[in-house]
């Protein structure tokens, strides 16, 4: 058990000890700082997009409701009408 403890401890120094020599350079630390800064812009990007996805679905969704409201309604209508006539005809 202590053996993996040992192998995480010196996988988790080698990758700081890699990460600290990565950034050592200022050419390197630039280039992560905008590379972060892409990331961010490009996430706040797709998080527009979402919200406008889901805004225009939800509308999608209320429109396709209404009219199948709709048609139900003028169905219903319909069939009373012809429910009607029979009467009036076995009458």
């Amino acid at each position: 058990m202590s053996n993996k403890k040992g192998l995480f401890t010196f996988l988790a120094g080698m990758a700081a000890g890699a990460t600290a020599l990565f950034l050592s350079k200022e050419e390197n630390r630039q280039k992560t700082k905008e590379a972060a800064e892409e990331a961010v812009d490009a996430a706040k990007k797709n998080t527009q997009k979402a919200k406008r996805k889901a805004v225009s679905t939800a509308r999608k969704a209320k429109r396709t409701a209404v009219k199948t409201v709709k048609t139900a309604k003028k169905s219903a209508e319909k069939k009373v009408a012809q429910a009607q006539k029979t009467v009036k005809k076995a009458v």
